[in-house]
């Protein structure tokens, strides 16, 4: 049986990768709560981490902007990288917020369950939503995860990417099958995607779950570096013109709401 890979120190490497990810946390915890910044004796004789090893795990946070050093004092403190990551939460946090009434008014306006998703580590991720008062409707909840290529919101989201990153994704894209009609074929969706940025307007129709329509529409709002997208899902058996033409006003309707309001 094959030995487990070790460090030059002789522990286990995945070990001692867990041990350097402990200290980086630990290092960021400690300047969280000094709130004022330190030397690297006194962050090492606090946590009790080896002067060589932290002198390696500082550079690295300088390098990546998680701490900042001010050579003339030799102290460290949180750098900037720490301050978009908190201002980037708060941003997106504001803007569900703001997105909440306005998906209020999409499911009462059309009568169909509404939902503002947006693009969370290659996947559609629902963080708000509002249900449809009709006995058939499909049923949506805060936190679920769906594939970009089989959803409306996902499809929205894509076609509102950058040129290049659509590529790359499209490039690395694994299309598994979750209904009869999901796409399968990635030139299939490289052309829908087409016709999504010609529209406005992205569909699923029965791709991801049989018997439902999704319709979605993207957009890029002030403070969120990605897209996210406004989507309504229809059973299909209810979903007449009139009833699509009500979603598609509505939903652009409420793009111009929530743009306006980010502002």
């Amino acid at each position: 049986m094959a030995s487990p890979r070790t460090s030059a120190a002789g522990a286990p490497a995945d070990a001692a990768s867990v041990k350097s990810a402990d200290r980086v946390l630990d290092i960021l915890e400690l300047l969280g709560r000094q709130g004022s910044a330190l030397s690297h004796h006194e962050i090492g004789t606090t946590l009790g981490i080896p002067k060589s090893s932290l002198t390696h795990l500082l550079r690295n946070l300088v390098a990546r902007e998680f701490l900042a050093y001010e050579s003339a004092k030799g102290v460290y403190s949180m750098g900037p990288a720490v301050h978009r990551l908190v201002s980037g939460r708060q941003d997106r946090e504001a803007l569900i917020a703001l997105a909440r009434p306005v998906v209020d008014w999409i499911a009462k306006s059309t009568g169909e369950a509404a939902a503002y998703s947006v693009l969370r580590d290659g996947e559609v991720e629902r963080v708000c939503v509002a249900e449809s008062k009709s006995p058939l409707s499909y049923r949506m909840a805060v936190g679920d995860r769906f594939p970009l290529y089989s959803t409306s919101a996902g499809k929205a989201m894509l076609a509102a990417l950058p040129p290049e990153e659509l590529a790359d994704w499209l490039d690395q894209a694994d299309l598994q099958r979750h209904t009869a009609s999901t796409i399968r074929s990635v030139s299939a969706l490289r052309k829908e995607l087409q016709q999504v940025r010609k529209t406005g307007i992205a569909y699923s129709r029965g791709e991801h779950t049989p018997g439902v329509v999704g319709m979605a529409i993207a957009m890029q709002l002030p403070g969120d570096p990605q897209p996210s997208a406004l989507n309504v899902v229809v059973p299909s058996v209810r979903l007449t013109p009139d009833t699509e033409q009500a979603c598609l006003d509505a939903l652009r309707q409420a793009r111009q709401r929530l743009e306006t309001g980010a502002r």
